[in-house]
């Protein structure tokens, strides 16, 4: 099993900041509310400010390591540890963001309390080897999804491609023309 881990600043500033400044959020809003201060603001403030704790503290939705092998995947945060045998595993879908070197990972349908992970690949140990990994569990998992098709596709055409002889366009072939 390989544990790919979030490099720590980067999960200092990603999760924990983010963590504390809704908590203070949390804190705050219902006071300056309570004092007239925007008080319709101060509620509409505190539901994203909620559902941010809530999946940084108590749902692990952003993990410190994920943990990887050919039977098990593993999600850990705070002292908690989500693990997944895959043969168990019915669902498994992954949203890729590969310009921003993120995932969404929803293991069986996702729930409030596990299944469902932000994984930020950009920011983890050997993130682009998981990245791969994630996905190639996705497409062995759901081997007849419309997503794993065209992943086959793309790779029978890159490969006929890389095999075919190249021939030079005419225009680049002309001598003494112009360009």
């Amino acid at each position: 099993m390989k544990t790919y881990t979030y490099i720590d600043r980067y999960f200092f500033v990603e999760v924990v900041l983010t963590g504390i400044i809704c908590v203070a959020a949390l804190v705050v809003c219902p006071v300056l509310a309570m004092r007239g201060v925007m008080p319709g603001i101060m509620v509409v403030l505190m539901v994203p400010a909620a559902y941010q704790v809530w999946n940084t503290f108590v749902a692990i939705s952003n993990p410190r390591t994920v943990s990887v092998s050919d039977d098990k995947i593993e999600f850990g945060a705070w002292g908690r540890v989500d693990s997944y045998e895959l043969s168990n595993v019915s669902e498994f879908r992954v949203r890729e963001f590969p310009s921003a070197g993120k995932m969404y990972v929803r293991v069986n349908g996702g729930g409030l309390l596990r299944g469902r992970y932000w994984i930020q690949t950009r920011a983890m140990r050997d993130g682009r080897e998981l990245f791969g990994r994630i996905c190639d569990l996705e497409y062995a998992k759901h081997p007849d999804s419309l997503k794993a098709r065209a992943r086959r596709v793309n790779s029978e055409y890159l490969n006929a491609e890389s095999k075919r002889k190249q021939v030079p366009s005419r225009r680049h072939s002309r001598r003494g023309g112009r360009a």
